[in-house]
């Protein structure tokens, strides 16, 4: 039988080179061959690294000097236009509340004037007879415009005004708040008064040729009722006058005087002049002020 032989590797084989390789020799593997060795360098001095350092951070905090003050520069103008379209608002509202003001001061003088002589007229009739009164003068009271304060002060942009300024438009506000807001307030007291004379003579009285009231039907009762309701209508009638003629003071002033400089005390006195004019131009006003207006 043939003796059976392994086959001769052929030439070139991987095999056979592996085999006539000692293993003693020490050579490296293939995949040790191919490996890159690591390139690896010395650090940098440490006085280079932290030069670098503070010069990235100083970099960084003049960055943010450079934002945070670019952003306080857009807020400065920003808050200087809100403050001065505040201001321009304020004023246009000022000035048209002039002619509010004005026309309600004429009401209440000729309200007060009007309740006067009918009560006069009443207790110069006694207790019976022939009576007629005068109707009431035309005219109802006009609040003024509030305009964009309330909304300013929402908003926290009256905050943009001086103290000084925001404070004079609180009162001014609360003396127009007292003066018509409520059932409280002065006007309203005088709508009430109006409204009980009202109750006295429904019934009672009827228009005649010349435009007066005929009363003559009144008891005595009546009529001592009747006066008493003209008395209290002219009493509310000077009440209101005496705070609008304290709202158009104040309505003046500011509108007069820099906004910045409402609480000085130069300007204080020059408030009490302006004052002191308006009391003078309406006497029947002068008591309800402690005689202010004849110093």
């Amino acid at each position: 039988m043939a003796e059976h032989t392994e086959p001769e590797a052929p030439r070139g084989s991987t095999d056979s080179l592996v085999e006539r390789i000692p293993s003693d020799t020490g050579a490296a593997s293939p995949s040790e061959i191919s490996a890159p060795m690591l390139d690896v360098h010395a650090p940098h001095e440490t006085i280079h690294t932290w030069k670098n350092f503070l010069i990235h951070i100083a970099a960084i905090v003049v960055g943010l000097l450079i934002a945070v003050s670019l952003e306080q520069t857009v807020e400065f103008f920003h808050h200087r236009d809100q403050r001065e379209q505040l201001e321009a608002a304020l004023q246009r509202d000022g000035e048209a509340n002039r002619g509010y003001i004005k026309d309600d001061i004429a009401i209440a003088q000729g309200t007060l004037a009007w309740a006067l002589d009918q009560a006069t007229a009443l207790e110069r009739a006694g207790p019976t007879g022939p009576l007629t009164l005068r109707l009431m003068p035309h005219g109802f009271f006009v609040s003024p415009d509030a305009g964009v304060w309330p909304s300013a002060k929402a908003s926290g942009v009256a905050n943009l005004l001086p103290a000084s300024a925001q404070n004079w438009i609180e009162y001014l506000a609360e003396v127009e708040a007292h003066t018509f807001d409520t059932s409280a307030s002065e006007t309203g007291q005088l709508y009430l008064a109006y409204a009980a004379l009202d109750q006295t003579l429904i019934g009672r009285a009827k228009v005649i040729a010349s435009g007066e009231i005929d009363v003559s039907t009144l008891t005595a009762a009546q009529r001592l009722t009747a006066i008493e309701c003209l008395r209290a209508i002219a009493e509310h009638a000077r009440t209101a006058m005496r705070q609008l003629l304290l709202y158009d003071a104040g309505n003046e002033y500011i509108l007069s005087t820099p906004l910045d400089q409402l609480d000085t005390p130069e300007a204080g006195k020059r408030y009490m002049e302006i004052l002191k004019a308006k009391i003078k131009a309406y006497p029947a006003v002068n008591l309800a002020f402690g005689g202010l207006g004849s110093y």
